[in-house]
């Protein structure tokens, strides 16, 4: 785009960027506020329904990593304007939807394109900024994605109670388009170009039925019983296709994922940051509103409002953790933010059982504090690890993973509540596997990796 500085140019990029990733992050959240509306409306069952927000999330999961390599086959434009155009057809056909069939086929259809579309937003940051800059970048998308992502109970119950539970599909509409169009404007390819990669078809097999039925046993698990056959040969087969998986690609010239970066232990480090880190906001933000309404008798618009205490610093502080990073590197914001998200869990755990708002809101704040300090230095760790033309596959690996962490988070929850553990024991026992995460990156993220990365 000619009359715009360079600086001006990537900055832009950045933000458009966030917008198409807060637009699908904000896909993951807005369709819960809505979804009796829309059951009502359908007539549906209670499992049609849920799958509704099952097979965005469960297409989403498995075709992130692919997503990702996507990038490297075709180039980042061509990739962003397909996927752009297809999503915002998706969300047109589904706010016109009259039955279940068609919804749950855009539903899907909408994750196949946010899995490309994810992965873009990381991707277009990384390849533009050097890697002493990209820790901010990368927070301003986590900071955008952030607050698209708190936003979606909010704008989905004002849209389903002023309009159309239609119109939380058709909103997605002028957003994709807007962003789409100014970030293939802002977009300037990498002077380096790398050979054009090959397609493991045998990998992609195996990673799509491995992810596919892992996550479907996870996602399925809570509602139809932890012990039934489907559940159990789900699950069996998710971890035999994945092992084959991983496997395979050790062998491979020119694999679809290449798993042997994580012989790196600061890059298998920065993944598990991510993944947990995704974990404990997805519990934070499905159980505490849950625990308001439940066990303190909030409703639903003041649990809402009393959890934005825990996202409220996340948009604001993702910049400067990624900022600290790029500066003094990312062993101790990380090791410290993992410290401080341990004890904020297990306080939050504690605070509960006093029932009283106002023993668990500072905890809350806390918690909220320090997860960007942990998550977004860890992405960093993980971009600057591999070369350029690796980006757009790290990208989606990181995607797949940290959906793999949210899936973890909800299950987490549904099988502690379900056995009558309780809120508390879910929010003690993710403070305890943060423990063993703690534990494995103060020897594998050393000081002088940072220094080089």
């Amino acid at each position: 785009m000619t009359g715009l500085s360079e600086h001006n140019r990537r900055r832009g990029l950045v933000f458009a960027m966030g917008g198409l990733g807060g637009l699908v992050m904000l896909d993951e959240t807005v369709l819960g506020v809505s979804l009796p509306a829309i059951q009502t409306d359908l007539g549906l069952s209670a499992t049609t329904a849920h799958w509704i927000l099952n097979a965005y999330m469960l297409a989403f999961t498995c075709f992130a990593a692919i997503g990702g390599k996507a990038i490297d086959l075709f180039g980042l434009r061509p990739a962003l304007i397909a996927s752009c155009s297809l999503f915002a057809a998706a969300c047109l056909i589904a706010g016109f939807a009259d039955n279940a069939a068609l919804l749950i086929t855009m539903r899907v259809v909408q994750g196949l394109c946010a899995a490309i579309m994810f992965p873009i937003t990381f991707a277009a940051a990384t390849l533009t900024f050097e890697s002493d800059e990209r820790g901010r970048a990368l927070g301003v998308l986590g900071a955008t994605a952030t607050l698209f992502l708190a936003a979606g109970p909010l704008i989905g119950g004002v849209l389903t109670d002023l309009l159309s539970w239609r119109w939380v599909f058709w909103i997605n509409i002028p957003v994709v388009g807007t962003a789409g169009v100014l970030a293939c404007m802002l977009w300037r390819a990498p002077d380096a170009k790398s050979a054009r990669p090959d397609i493991d078809r045998i990998g992609l097999i195996l990673l799509l039925v491995g992810l596919t039925a892992l996550i479907f046993g996870l996602m399925e698990g809570p509602d139809a019983g932890w012990g039934t056959r489907l559940i159990y040969l789900s699950l069996a087969g998710g971890i035999v296709g994945l092992s084959a998986f991983v496997i395979w690609e050790v062998r491979q010239a020119s694999p679809l994922i290449d798993v042997r970066l994580f012989q790196s232990p600061a890059f298998t480090a920065g993944v598990l940051v991510f993944l947990l880190t995704q974990m404990s906001k997805i519990v934070v933000a499905v159980l505490v509103p849950q625990y308001l309404q439940l066990d303190l008798s909030y409703s639903a618009l003041w649990a809402g409002a009393a959890t934005v205490i825990a996202v409220l610093p996340i948009p604001f502080l993702s910049a400067p953790a990624g900022t600290i990073a790029d500066k003094s590197g990312s062993r101790r914001p990380v090791l410290g933010g993992l410290i401080v998200l341990i004890a904020a869990n297990l306080c939050i755990g504690a605070a509960m059982l006093l029932d009283n708002y106002l023993y668990l809101a500072p905890f809350l704040l806390i918690w909220g504090i320090a997860l960007p300090f942990a998550m977004i230095p860890a992405g960093r760790i993980t971009a600057n690890a591999v070369p350029a033309e690796k980006q757009g596959e790290v990208s989606g690996l990181l995607i797949t993973f940290r959906l793999i962490g949210a899936t973890l988070g909800v299950t987490l929850g549904s099988v502690f509540l379900a056995i009558g553990a309780g809120f508390p024991a879910v929010f003690w026992t993710v403070g305890v596997i943060f423990v063993g995460c703690t534990a494995f990156c103060w020897l594998a993220i050393r000081p002088e990796q940072q220094a080089t990365s």
